[in-house]
C-alpha cells in the first residue's frame, strides 16, 4: 500500500533536521511524512598493560520510526533530536548511550530510542569476547517502529591478535569500522550510527572508542489540493 496517493498529494519540500526544538510547516503544507533516527552509541575503549592487549566493542545504532501526520500550514511542532553517544574512555571505558529522537503533533509523540554504548576492555593476554552495544529498542507511536542494529562484538585471542567491534549502522549512517591495529576506534558516519571500539596491541597506548553520531529527522512536506 503506498504511503501517499501521488495524484492527490503534491510535494512541497524536504527538511533534514539534526538540531532544534521546533519544526514549522510551510505555508501550503497539510501533510507530512516524518522519519526519525535516534542517536548512536559510542564504542568502548581499550586499556593497556605490559605484554597485554585490549579491544572495545562497537556501539549500537539508534532506532528508527516513520509516520504520516495531517498538519496545519505555518505551524510549529515540537521535536527533539537524540544526542550522539560519547566515545568510551581510553582506559577501557564503556561508550555513552545515544539519545532518543521525538516528533510531536497534537497528543501523539513518535519516539525512536537511542543505541547503547559498546563495552570497553581491560588489558590481558587471554582470550576474551565482548558483546556489542544493543541497538535502540523498538520505539513507539509510529506507523513503523524499528530497533537499531546492534554494535559488533570485539574479540581477543592473545596480546597481539585481537579485533575491535564495528559500530551499528542505520537508515542515515554507517557504523565506525573496528580495526586490528593499535589506535582509537573510528566514529560513526552520517546520523544515528554507532562508534567502533578502540584497540591496544601488546602493551601499546590505551585507546579510546569512537563516538556515535547524532540522530536526525527527515520531514517530507505535502499539500493536498
Amino acid at each position: 500500500m503506498p504511503l501517499l496517493n501521488p495524484p492527490t498529494s503534491n510535494l512541497v519540500g524536504q527538511s533534514f533536521l539534526t538540531t532544534g526544538t521546533t519544526f514549522t510547516t510551510g505555508a501550503a503544507t497539510t501533510k507530512i511524512l516524518v522519519e526519525l533516527v535516534a542517536g548512536g552509541g559510542g564504542g568502548g575503549g581499550g586499556n593497556t598493560a605490559a605484554s597485554s592487549g585490549a579491544a572495545g566493542a562497537g556501539g549500537g545504532a539508534g532506532g528508527y520510526g516513520r509516520i504520516i501526520f495531517n498538519v496545519s500550514p505555518s505551524t510549529g511542532y515540537t521535536i527533539a533530536v537524540g544526542a550522539a553517544g560519547a566515545a568510551g574512555a581510553a582506559a577501557g571505558g564503556t561508550g555513552g548511550n545515544g539519545g532518543n529522537t521525538t516528533f510531536t503533533v497534537g497528543g501523539t509523540t513518535v519516539t525512536a530510542n537511542g543505541g547503547t554504548g559498546g563495552a570497553g576492555s581491560a588489558a590481558a593476554a587471554t582470550a576474551l569476547t565482548i558483546a556489542g552495544g544493543a541497538g535502540g529498542t523498538v520505539g513507539s507511536n509510529g506507523d513503523l517502529n524499528a530497533s537499531g542494529q546492534s554494535g559488533f562484538g570485539s574479540q581477543r585471542l592473545s596480546a597481539t591478535i585481537l579485533a575491535a567491534g564495528n559500530g551499528g549502522s542505520g537508515r542515515f549512517g554507517s557504523g565506525g569500522l573496528g580495526g586490528v591495529a593499535q589506535g582509537a576506534g573510528p566514529a560513526g558516519t552520517g546520523n544515528g550510527s554507532g562508534g567502533a571500539g578502540g584497540v591496544c596491541v601488546n602493551g601499546g597506548s590505551s585507546a579510546a572508542g569512537g563516538a556515535g553520531t547524532v540522530g536526525a529527522i527527515l520531514v517530507t512536506e505535502y499539500t493536498t489540493p
